[in-house]
């Protein structure tokens, strides 16, 4: 039974399977996220942990009815504090998307809010995504992959894990709340991500 969170109404992993609005995603997280891909710059599949999300039903997904951005900020504010207490912190394959639905430009809002929470979601360890059919965010491994591009605009949240520094390096407070979140770990990766960088250029 879906239930509601603000604007966001929530559907089990069951439940999106059956729901036609959502086979477009299902599809993509499928036979994208979950598969190899020769443009991608690297070995394995394009998400690494998408595939045992799928298979552990993990993923959570929330259609959006917010009508304007501070209303899809508000919601997704509220996302990030119930994820952050029901999720488990040490579950990497926790996650949550979310599809907006009711605003003109959905992709300039998933967009915009994206931007102006990720130090939020940062600070709390977290991640938030932003996917779209145009999203030109290159891939970490080739400047010509584009792994954020999805058949509709959607967020996505989930816990923070040690290959995010590739997202954080180059911001002072990010790389703090990854270093106090990995510790020594993250110290180790934080270093061989910038010696790889170095050698890439």
């Amino acid at each position: 039974m879906a239930t509601h969170l603000s604007e966001s109404e929530r559907l089990t992993f069951e439940e999106a399977l059956l729901d036609e609005s959502l086979a477009s995603v299902m599809a993509w997280i499928e036979h994208f996220l979950c598969a190899p891909n020769t443009a991608l710059g690297r070995l394995g599949d394009v998400c690494p942990f998408a595939k045992t999300a799928m298979l552990k039903r993990a993923i959570t997904f929330y259609r959006n009815y917010s009508e304007s951005v501070p209303c899809l900020a508000r919601d997704m504010e509220q996302h990030m504090e119930e994820f952050q207490q029901s999720a488990g912190m040490n579950d990497v394959y926790q996650c949550r998307i979310i599809v907006p639905n009711r605003l003109d430009d959905v992709a300039a809002a998933v967009e915009a809010v994206q931007m102006q929470l990720k130090p939020a979601f940062v600070e709390r360890h977290m991640m938030i995504g932003q996917f779209f059919q145009a999203c030109e965010e290159p891939g970490l491994w080739s400047k010509d992959f584009r792994p954020l591009q999805s058949p509709v605009p959607l967020l996505a949240i989930r816990n923070m894990v040690p290959t995010d520094i590739a997202f954080l390096h180059g911001n002072d407070n990010y790389v703090r709340a990854y270093l106090e979140k990995f510790g020594k770990r993250g110290s180790i990766a934080l270093a061989q991500f910038e010696t790889a960088m170095e050698t890439r250029q």
